[in-house]
């Protein structure tokens, strides 16, 4: 390729996603992406001494040197020079190429090719923004189970009294709601949001109409309109005050039968610290009527009410107190987050003027974007088991009304048969097609990188052997000043847990590796091995040369087994660590 000049050109706009970019030429030379350019230009001189083909008079191995030399000589051209290393940072290898590329000015600098790219990301992103329309729904319906319990409190006496011989079931209510979004302009959304609803026999619906506009980083409004039963007029807004603090407010006017119905809502908010949040909200709904001689403003609902909100990766807290009309009420709610299992299990507790309400209820992540859960809700106004189902941003929800005051069955049946049901369906059905889901896409994948993966590891093996002359003078040597020797290095599909791990390799220094989607890599670290020193980049340790990715997208592990100064050490980690050897902590017992 051309060397840079200042009125030229560089293909930059339609850029694969940031987390695509490879990294695999920093890999390669076993450097971190924040390298110098002199680190860069020992790692090459250091490979160089290895792949040179000058250095292999064998026919076959001058010919395996030749190919990994260019490899070699490609990353180093790119890496060392800061426009194609500042391209390549931003848009990997194929954003060195010409073809199929929109071609914007060439910058000076590399800064300025970084900026360059930021900015278009950016019209990317909203031009991704304005293609989508973030579709909502809820459907949410109530079914009537109190004859399921409410025919065992009565006496035999009252048999005749009783219709049917099993319990009688009916949808007392039922709503259906949807909303899309259609992004005009970066700065604006417009919203359409509609819905339907029934409850014993009687029905209505709106649509409604919002139109949002973000000002600043800190700041929107929106006005809407909907009709429905009467016209309805609303405005909202949203502002930042300070770097803690900020506020909500809202209007609502609708026009019914009965008069204007105007309503107001004013909330502000404050981050206590990084994981608490406290609101003051005030709200009131009024109702203005008109009488034979003047005009009457009635106040409908009110109220006034302070909230604090402790949200942490385990665990979610909150306490809330509002003085109002009709009610004056209290509550408390913790959750307890599983984030290893996809658990939440949540208890709220609510006193007031009403009376008291006590919830209780589990929710399991099942898929990448399905969630079910099931809430108990025991007070006042009875015994109800809500089933909640979210799909993405589908919401499914049906509480059934076991009955309509506070008793002994319909709390522990309702609590114990979902559960019972559930852990069911997911031990003999849910489980294993999971499974076999992730396996049969497991052996796509591999199907489909089946070429690849043999053409890594054709070239892994490739190096390995002009390696082999330096792996056997490099351990000679440590082992002659009682240094660092790799012993055994395993690469892949590796048990997360230790005890499981050391199961699966027979002995210490055990080199046959009989376990599925391992490799072992002992050559290629030795060889990493200076000074009695080793460190391997904190990046995809495939990259490195003479190591093959055996299953590419899967998540890989790493073992060391080495000696040092004459003691046994051990590393178990993750891939993607950076590794440092030797170290105090992986010293093993005797």
């Amino acid at each position: 390729m051309a060397t840079l000049n200042e009125d030229e050109t560089i293909p930059l706009a339609e850029s694969p996603e940031p987390d695509s970019v490879d990294t695999a030429f920093y890999g390669f030379l076993n450097v971190s992406p924040a390298a110098s350019p002199e680190e860069i230009s020992w790692a090459y001189k250091k490979l160089a001494r290895l792949y040179h083909p000058d250095k292999h008079q064998d026919p076959d191995k001058h010919a395996q040197a030749e190919l990994l030399f260019a490899k070699l000589k490609r990353a180093y051209e790119v890496l060392s020079d800061p426009h194609k290393r500042a391209i390549y940072d931003c848009l990997g290898e194929k954003g060195l190429e010409e073809q199929g590329w929109e071609v914007v000015q060439r910058t000076k600098t590399p800064q300025e090719i970084r900026e360059e790219y930021e900015a278009l990301a950016r019209v990317r992103e909203e031009r991704r923004l304005q293609q989508k329309t973030n579709p909502t729904s809820k459907l949410e319906m109530t079914i009537n189970a109190t004859d399921l319990f409410d025919r065992y409190l009565y006496g035999s006496e009252y048999d005749d009294l009783i219709e049917g011989d099993f319990p009688h079931f009916e949808v007392s209510r039922m709503s259906l709601s949807q909303s899309i979004q259609a992004p005009l302009t970066p700065s604006d959304t417009a919203t359409l949001a509609g819905n339907i609803n029934t409850s014993n026999g009687t029905g209505g619906g709106s649509i409604s109409c919002g139109l949002r506009r973000v000002t600043s980083e800190s700041a929107w409004q929106e006005a809407e309109v909907g009709v429905g039963s009467g016209l309805s007029l609303g405005a909202k807004m949203y502002r930042k005050l300070s770097e803690r603090n900020f506020v909500n407010m809202s209007g609502s006017l609708q026009f019914s039968r009965k008069g204007l119905k105007p309503g107001f809502e004013c909330s502000l908010g404050t981050h206590l610290d990084k994981n608490t949040s406290g609101f003051l909200r005030y709200s009131t709904n009024l109702r203005l009527a008109e009488t034979e001689d003047s005009f009457t403003l009635q106040e409908e609902d009110s109220g006034m009410c302070t909230m604090v909100v402790r949200n942490t990766e385990r665990h979610q807290t909150t306490a809330s107190l509002q003085f109002g009309i009709p009610n004056t009420y209290a509550i408390l709610a913790h959750t307890w987050k599983l984030p290893e299992n996809k658990i939440k299990f949540r208890a709220v507790l609510k006193a007031g003027t009403f009376g008291a309400i006590l919830e209780y209820g589990v929710e399991e992540k099942i898929t990448e974007h399905s969630t079910l859960g099931a809430t108990m809700v025991v007070g006042t106004m009875g015994v109800i088991c809500k089933l909640k189902l979210t799909r993405a941003s589908q919401t499914y929800l049906f509480p059934f009304q076991l009955s309509d005051e506070v008793m002994l069955q319909p709390v522990f049946y309702g609590t114990v048969a979902p559960l019972l049901v559930w852990f069911t369906v997911k031990k003999l059905l849910l489980e294993p097609l999971e499974l076999k889901r992730k396996e049969e896409a497991r052996e796509k994948q591999r199907e489909s990188l089946k070429e690849k993966v043999a053409a890594a590891r054709q070239e892994a093996e490739a190096s390995l052997s002009l390696m082999e002359e330096r792996f056997r003078r490099g351990a000679s040597e440590e082992e002659a000043r009682n240094g660092l020797v790799i012993e055994l290095c395993l690469y892949g599909l590796l048990a997360t847990e230790k005890d499981d791990l050391v199961a699966g390799v027979a002995g210490w220094g055990e080199t046959a590796v009989n376990m599925p989607d391992v490799t072992d890599i002992t050559k290629p670290v030795q060889c990493s091995v200076e000074h009695s020193r080793l460190s391997l980049w904190e990046g995809a340790k495939s990259s490195l040369p003479g190591v093959w990715d055996p299953c590419p997208g899967e998540d890989k592990w790493l073992l060391f087994r080495y000696t040092f100064q004459g003691a046994r050490h051990q590393l178990f980690c993750q891939e993607m660590e950076a590794v440092k050897l030797p170290k105090t902590a992986h010293r093993m017992s005797d």
